[in-house]
């Protein structure tokens, strides 16, 4: 809620910044406002809270930048600096174009190299990008994760480390920053355009740290020339000139943002000496960010109005899951363990698994199990259902409230320690299970229908996989090359995941 500081601050605006998330259909998490240095607002939805980390997808990217700033003021590279000779391990492409593909082009998006946001996440990220072609239709800023992932690879190539331990002495412990968890790849090197999991709070500090020209507590932590160059305008959107990107930061209209997938967010106003951050769950970044940039700054524009302030409370407070469905489960086979039929296996797989983690959180993860969900078992007690599975070697168990209160189970998947949040209720004679992966963002819904000496289960996700498709697909380039038959691509496209979601069955 408002802090309570020197700084007046209105809940008007914040208010209807709420609302207006809720005609997006936006699932915010939390939010942070820093105002002349000071906490002004900090409110988190319950189940999440601030001591939990949380997926920042691209808005790792900006971090990465921080990163190549402390690299280039210690002499490791220039901006300069050509790929093609960093990399001469590698083989590459020919072309011409070399010459200009410099560390400089890869913080712009610049490089004009192919990509698609369908590709596999999971290889390596510099031996991609070195063999991909150049694009022959058009120049100029492309965003790619891969030009991300390229430079983090340059610091940790030229500093012998991965950028955790880079960061750590340099950004992470003079903020007061716990080391992050970070994803990394086949090669063992840390993702460097999306995969780092940190604290609203933490990237509030970054943020307030840019606006500060790299000061904290009177300290010089982030070069300050950086912090100017960072996020200056180096590419311009066609003729809106207060609209760009800078070095992995995108320009706007008085200030920059660090920004990530389904509303990942920071945003500094240097002249307003104002520093925004929030975590969400939506589909449509750009309502997200048209709301957040243009409604919250006008919280310190506005008289403070303790009726709206009341109003503001008791919203925040009607969005917090208070009880959830509940009642007595009918018999559920405890003593047997059901295994994957061949034929649900090789159709759920066919793009990807299905497990606990939306497909459309993981299929952008480089770390995520290459099989589907499989052997299942139950447990019951009085007021808990146990439900077992595993997820290539990585056993999955879900405690899930019958009583009305959710539970949280600590799992690892994949090297990483999830917190999942989960709940069990009855509805039109089925099993329901609802799993929030609280550092992930995402929701899991899945069904459960008992049957003979099987179980049929549907797994559905928030956000979206098709909707994720749908929207992502006309990035890839085989469907760019093809414009008319796009809608008709898409068509087939929806159609044929909407079939691998389908009921899996279990014996």
């Amino acid at each position: 809620m408002l802090v309570k500081s020197e700084n007046k601050i209105s809940a008007g605006p914040i208010l209807e910044f709420y609302r207006e998330l809720d005609k997006y259909n936006v699932e915010n998490h939390s939010l942070i406002i820093l105002y002349k240095g000071e906490v002004a607002f900090e409110h988190y939805i319950k189940p999440y809270s601030a001591e939990m980390p949380h997926t920042m997808f691209s808005l790792t990217k900006s971090v990465v930048s921080t990163a190549v700033g402390f690299a280039i003021d210690e002499g490791l590279f220039s901006l300069d600096d050509k790929v093609i000779d960093i990399f001469p391990e590698y083989e590459a492409c020919e072309s011409d174009e070399w010459d200009n593909i410099t560390v400089r082009s890869l913080l712009t998006m610049q490089s004009n190299k192919e990509f698609s946001f369908t590709q596999d996440m999971r290889g390596n990220y510099v031996e991609m990008f070195m063999k991909a072609p150049f694009r022959q239709n058009g120049r100029g800023f492309l965003y790619s994760n891969n030009d991300a992932h390229v430079v983090a690879a340059i610091v940790q190539k030229k500093s012998g480390m991965n950028l955790v331990n880079y960061l750590t002495p340099r950004l992470f412990e003079p903020l007061g920053i716990d080391k992050p968890f970070w994803e990394f790849n086949c090669v063992g090197e840390l993702v460097g355009g999306t995969g780092c999991y940190m604290k609203l709070r933490d990237l509030a500090k970054i943020g307030q740290c840019y606006l500060n020209d790299g000061k904290w507590n009177g300290e010089q932590v982030i070069p300050e020339w950086w912090t100017k160059e960072a996020t200056k305008m180096h590419v311009r959107f066609g003729n809106k000139s207060t609209e760009g990107y800078g070095y992995l930061f995108w320009i706007h209209k008085g200030g920059y943002s660090m920004t990530g997938m389904y509303g990942q967010q920071v945003t500094c106003f240097p002249e307003k000496d104002l520093v925004m951050a929030s975590f969400n769950c939506c589909l449509n970044d750009g309502d997200f960010s048209r709301s957040f940039e243009n409604i919250l700054p006008r919280a310190f524009e506005e008289e403070p109005d303790s009726k709206v302030e009341e109003q503001l409370r008791i919203y925040l407070e009607s969005k917090n899951v208070k009880a959830v469905p509940c009642e007595k489960l009918p018999k559920i086979p405890v003593d047997k363990t059901f295994r994957l039929s061949k034929l649900s296996d090789i159709i759920a797989g066919l793009v990807f698994p299905a497990n606990v983690i939306p497909r459309s959180v993981i299929c952008s993860m480089a770390m995520r199990p290459g099989k589907n969900l499989n052997n299942l078992s139950f447990a019951l007690s009085e007021d808990v259902l146990t439900i077992k599975w595993k997820e290539d070697d990585d056993e999955v168990v879900i405690d899930c409230g019958l009583d009305g209160k959710p539970r949280e189970t600590k799992v690892i998947i994949k090297g990483y320690p999830y917190i999942l949040w989960s709940y069990a209720f009855m509805k039109d004679g089925r099993l329901n299970v609802v799993v929030k992966p609280l550092n992930t963002l995402s929701t899991t819904n899945i069904v459960f229908d008992f049957y003979k000496n099987k179980v049929k289960i549907k797994i559905d996700g928030t956000p979206d996989f098709v909707e994720f498709i749908s929207k992502n697909a006309n990035k890839s380039d085989f469907v760019n090359n093809h414009p008319k038959m796009r809608p008709y691509i898409m068509k087939v496209v929806n159609k044929a995941l909407l079939f691998m979601q389908r009921p899996m069955t279990f014996r």
